[in-house]
């Protein structure tokens, strides 16, 4: 089994990867089985994947990206998308509970999403935020290296990726392997004793 806590201290974001790498099915479907269990509100999982591997597609998402490098050299672009109407499915992700769960959370779920547009674009991005950071962990666990992008023209990757009006572009994860000798050390980090606060903002550090 892989040590999480090394597999923490080895994952970082990358910016350069070697060209013309590919990512088999395999490998993706290895990542995304990982993916699908991250945590997500009320379990109404409201995340979309729309992963790119062809190079023409890579090259016109880059022309989108500010000129962005990975995006081109990557084996694989990933769009994480958040589904604003998910909260519909919910009858189907319950139909196997019991009675009692049912009638507690449906009615729940409705009240919490249907005609709550800022709620359901909040809730859309706070999952697939979550489902990114599972993405990135199970990749470098199969020897992936990755790294989450935001910087790009929203509307037009999501008409170049023909995205529907209930789904909202979250980040883009690229996938590869990292080009040898062209990666930055690991940027500064904040220490526990910083940002960690025991009973309330005015407690304790955990030092």
């Amino acid at each position: 089994m892989v040590d999480f806590f090394a597999l923490a201290a080895a994952r970082h974001s990358v910016r350069r990867y070697s060209p013309h790498v590919e990512i088999g099915d395999g490998d993706l479907k290895r990542i995304f089985d990982a993916v699908v269990l991250s945590p997500s509100s009320f379990n109404i999982q409201p995340w979309q994947f729309v992963v790119i591997r062809n190079q023409a597609r890579k090259i016109e998402l880059r022309q989108l990206s500010f000129g962005q490098a990975q995006v081109e050299e990557a084996a694989a672009v990933v769009l994480i998308c958040g589904r604003l109407d998910a909260y519909a499915d919910a009858e189907r992700i319950y139909r196997d509970t019991d009675a009692a769960t049912r009638d507690k959370y449906l009615p729940m779920i409705l009240g919490a999403y249907k005609d709550q547009p800022a709620q359901q674009r909040e809730e859309a991005i706070r999952c697939g935020s979550l489902a990114a950071m599972s993405l990135m962990y199970a990749a470098k666990a199969i020897g992936w290296d990755s790294g989450p992008m935001i910087g790009f023209d929203v509307t037009k990757v999501g008409a170049l990726l023909q995205l529907d009006a209930n789904t909202v572009p979250v980040m883009m994860v690229v996938i590869g392997k990292a080009l040898r000798g062209e990666q930055p050390p690991r940027g500064y980090r904040r220490p526990v004793a910083e940002v960690v606060r025991l009973e309330s903002l005015a407690g304790e550090r955990l030092c």
